[in-house]
Formats: C-alpha cells, sequence, structure tokens
C-alpha cells in the first residue's frame, strides 16, 4: 500500500539512491510517433528511440529519488502520468495555440486529463530539467497537498529539478542556470516574491520569481534547523498565515538582509551528492503509434484540456478532416468523438462510442465519454433529463467494473446525481472523496467534494480540501471558488445553489 507524505517529510528528506531502468526493444511499423511506459510514467515521443528510452529512464530514476528522499512507497506508482515530448516549441502549440515561445513545456492537471508536454527544441538537457520540474509539481499534489505559498511551490520544483544522474552518484543543487541571472540582474524585494500568488507580470518578473524562490529554497533545505522552521512556516501558510509576515522567523533575517545572506549563500552554494548503487534493471518495450497519432494525437489532449468558443468551429473541421483519413482507426474515432460530443453533432458522438464499445466492451474511455455525453445531453433535455441521467449512471458502473481506479469515472457518477433531492447522499460524497484521493491534481474534483462536504455540514474536511488549490501558483479560476468556499466553510455556511456545470470553454462537467 503506498504512503502518503507528511507536510514535514515533504521538506525534511533524507537522501537515498534512485531506481533504473534498462533499454527497451526496438520499436514496431506505424507512425512517427513512440511509445513506452515505466511504472510512473506513459511517455508519448515524436523522437527518435534513443531519445525516448532515455528520457524514461531518467524519468524513473527522478521518481524513485524523490520517493525515497520523501520516505513514500517505491512499490505502487498509481497510475501512470502521461507525457508528451515532441521535437519543436511549435508542436506545443498544437497543444496551447497561445503558449508563449519561450516555454518548452506544462504540466495540465484539469478534469479532462493530467499530463505534462514537453519539447527537446532547447536540447535533451534543458528539456529534462523541465520535465523533472514539471514532474514535482505533480509529485507534491499527489503525495503532500497542502496551502504552501506559491513561492515554495515553484521552488522546490526548481531545486529537485537540478538532479543529475551519474554512474556512481546523484547530484542535486549541485548547480542551476538561475545563478547567472542571479549574479547580473537586480533582484526583486522579497516582500513581492513571497507574497505573489500566481505567475503575472512581464517576462522578467517571472524570471526573477523562478530564480529568487529556486535559491531561497535551496539555503532553506540546506541546514536542519533551517529545515525546520521552514516545515513550521508552510504548516502556518497552509493554516492561513500571511507568507510574508511569518518569513522573517522562519529564514532567520529581516526580509532586508535576505538578498546580502542569499548572495553569500549562492557563493558557496553546499550541493548534495548522494552514492548511487547499482541500477535496477526494467526491461523497456518501445512501439510504433498508428500514423492517426501524426495528425491526433495532440490534438485530442487539446480537446480534453478545453477549446474556447471562438476556436470551436476551425478545431471541429480540422479534427473532422483529418479523422476521415483513418476510417475504424481507434484514436481517430475517439478523438472525433470527443469534438462532436463537444461542440458539434452529439448524437454523431454517441453513435461513434456505441461503435467503439461494441469492438471492444473494454474500453473503459469509450464507456466514460459516452456517460459524459448521455448527461450533457440531459442538460439540454430536460423533460428526457431523468432517463438520460440513469442511462449514463448504467455505463459508468460499467466502467467502474473494469477500471474502479478511474477517477473521472466517479467524479462523473457523483455530479450526475446534482439536484436530486437529498443531494448528496453518504454514498455520492464518498465517492467524490474518493477521485480526490485517486487525483487530487484536478482541483475540479477538489472543489465538487468541498461542495458535496459542506451540504452535509462538514465544513472542517472542506476547508481542508480546499487549502491546495489557495496559493497554487497555476491555478486559474479555480483559486476563486477555492477562495469562496474556503471562506464559506470557515463562516460554516452552507451552499444554497446548485453547483456550477463549469466554464463554458473547459472540457464541460
Amino acid at each position: 500500500m503506498r504512503r502518503s507524505m507528511s507536510r514535514r517529510m515533504f521538506v525534511t528528506g533524507v537522501a537515498a539512491a534512485p531506481l533504473a531502468i534498462a533499454p527497451g526493444a526496438r520499436a514496431q511499423a506505424g507512425g512517427d510517433w513512440l511509445r513506452t511506459e515505466t511504472p510512473a510514467f506513459s511517455l508519448y515521443g515524436w523522437v527518435g528511440e534513443k531519445a525516448l528510452v532515455q528520457m524514461a529512464r531518467d524519468l524513473q530514476d527522478f521518481d524513485g529519488l524523490l520517493r525515497v528522499l520523501h520516505g513514500i512507497d517505491t512499490g505502487t506508482a498509481g497510475r501512470p502520468l502521461p507525457i508528451y515530448l515532441t521535437p519543436r516549441q511549435f508542436d506545443l502549440r498544437r497543444l496551447r495555440p497561445g503558449l508563449a515561445l519561450n516555454v518548452l513545456g506544462f504540466y495540465n492537471a484539469s478534469v479532462g486529463d493530467v499530463f505534462a508536454a514537453m519539447t527537446i527544441d532547447g536540447g535533451e538537457d534543458q528539456g529534462r530539467r523541465v520535465l523533472f520540474h514539471e514532474y514535482v509539481h505533480h509529485f507534491m499534489k499527489q503525495h503532500a497537498p497542502a496551502a504552501y505559498p506559491s513561492w515554495l511551490v515553484e521552488g522546490y520544483a526548481e531545486y529537485f529539478m537540478t538532479a543529475r544522474f551519474k554512474p556512481d552518484v546523484v547530484e542535486l543543487g549541485v548547480t542551476s542556470p538561475r545563478i547567472a541571472w542571479l549574479r547580473g540582474t537586480a533582484w526583486t524585494p522579497f516582500d513581492e516574491i513571497l507574497g505573489r500568488k500566481a505567475l503575472s507580470g512581464g517576462r522578467s518578473d517571472i524570471t526573477a520569481f523562478y530564480a529568487q524562490s529556486w535559491l531561497l529554497t535551496h539555503y532553506m533545505l540546506s541546514d536542519p534547523d533551517r529545515m525546520a522552521r521552514l516545515t513550521r512556516y508552510a504548516a502556518a501558510v497552509a493554516g492561513g498565515g500571511d507568507p510574508v509576515a511569518l518569513a522573517p522567523e522562519a529564514v532567520g533575517v529581516p526580509l532586508a538582509d535576505l538578498p546580502r545572506v542569499l548572495k553569500r549563500y549562492m557563493e558557496a552554494l553546499p550541493g548534495r551528492r548522494m552514492p548511487r548503487p547499482p541500477s535496477t534493471a526494467l526491461q523497456l518495450t518501445v512501439t510504433r503509434m498508428p500514423a492517426s497519432a501524426d495528425d491526433l494525437l495532440l490534438e485530442n489532449q487539446r480537446l480534453k484540456m478545453g477549446v474556447p468558443s471562438a476556436e470551436r468551429p476551425e478545431v471541429l473541421a480540422m479534427v473532422r478532416e483529418r479523422a476521415a483519413r483513418y476510417p475504424g482507426d481507434r484514436l481517430a474515432e475517439m478523438t472525433l468523438a470527443r469534438a462532436e460530443n463537444d461542440f458539434g453533432d452529439r448524437a454523431k458522438a454517441q453513435a461513434l462510442l456505441k461503435a467503439r464499445i461494441a469492438a471492444d466492451p473494454r474500453d473503459v474511455e469509450a464507456i466514460q465519454t459516452l456517460g459524459w455525453s448521455l448527461m450533457l445531453q440531459a442538460r439540454a433535455d430536460r423533460a428526457q433529463a431523468p432517463r438520460l441521467l440513469n442511462e449514463a449512471r448504467d455505463w459508468f458502473g460499467k466502467g467502474f467494473a473494469i477500471d474502479p481506479e478511474n477517477a473521472l469515472l466517479l467524479f462523473d457518477y457523483g455530479i450526475s446525481r446534482r439536484g436530486e433531492p437529498g443531494y448528496p447522499s453518504d454514498n455520492v460524497v464518498n465517492v467524490l472523496l474518493r477521485a480526490v484521493q485517486l487525483a487530487p491534481q484536478v482541483a475540479s474534483f477538489r472543489m465538487a467534494a468541498a461542495d458535496a462536504l459542506m451540504r452535509r455540514d462538514r465544513f472542517d474536511e472542506a476547508t481542508v480540501l480546499v487549502e491546495p488549490v489557495l496559493n497554487d501558483p497555476h491555478a486559474g479560476p479555480e483559486r476563486i471558488q477555492a477562495r469562496q468556499r474556503f471562506e464559506a466553510a470557515k463562516a460554516r455556511r452552507r451552499p444554497t445553489e446548485t453547483p456550477s456545470e463549469g466554464d463554458k470553454d473547459a472540457p464541460e462537467r
């Protein structure tokens, strides 16, 4: 059984060695995308087989390092995190068209899916650091969710992304690309860094936030006494304390003196070097994905994140045209069904999904998507809503029988009960809480479960549930929702309206 990581363990882990993976088999015939899987990751790469296998080895090593450092059971990894590797930064904009040119990767934790994407456009070493950074966010939210201050969320990811695996040693915090910026630019006052709630401002502001957060985290983790104070500080902020007002006691000096202290510390920069014992062999199988992946794999992920209303006609036309090239192909038909269901011909989507299920009765993704489609249909046809919702729940039940650890199935079943007399029942509360337990990174799961708890007067539990979203630097509208629920739960006020059905531009839930 996997053991959860306490807040104390999050900042006071001890060093040990990571895992390792042996190279895999040759890829088979197909399109240009390759796929391989480790216990913790599913990697999809439009890159060479050697690069894909090496990245898989490095990521699995990194997961092992984090688990041992933080006392997490290495025997159970849960759902492997999907990661999409592209050769060009341009390809990332197939996922997020408005992505800035300097962004080399991102982590997405939404209702549609939890995954990471990155490019090796800047070189494999830089790509590896980006992946390590994004995976730390995932790891923290999975094993130690709390309302950490934004600077610590990013500083912690920056600290661990510096891990370097060599044949005999593992190096951590020995160096960082941030040093050059810190030595050559005027620093932002630390009261601004420590109080920031989101990654806002211009490029120089964001660079300062990352660089100074990294160095401060490095400083706090390098000494047992400072680590103990950081633990108390993180707990106090998670409990609602001011991250700026509490900082002087935690860092041990007035904030005005902190730049001087950190600049002196940076000159020595005591990194950690740990012996690396013999690798644990793990065979990887590399497969070549069908040709449809070249046209639709990233577009399928884009649909899962949600498409703004203004872009939907163009996206629907594009998906229809590309899917028509691959009749009978699962990825093409699932991508088309998703687009048709969300903003096209819902009847066509349901026909496609039923055909997929007939071809494979254990296709849980098709089953879940069909159930969700029926829920959307029920919203549009109130007269038929009871029948449609019952049918949707029947499909969710079939999916759950196949995959009882599927958080989205549980979430969709739970919210399908909204509006019923006596909502939520004990069973619905438990179902929504289980979805959070399986995918704690997804803020929407937390919001739905917190709403249900508050309706049952379980206010203290609801408060704890929404806390991790309050300071998340990557949270969007959910941060506002979390603050509203947090304040209502603290005031012990029950919700008076049916929960929101979700943002119109997001994958609707």
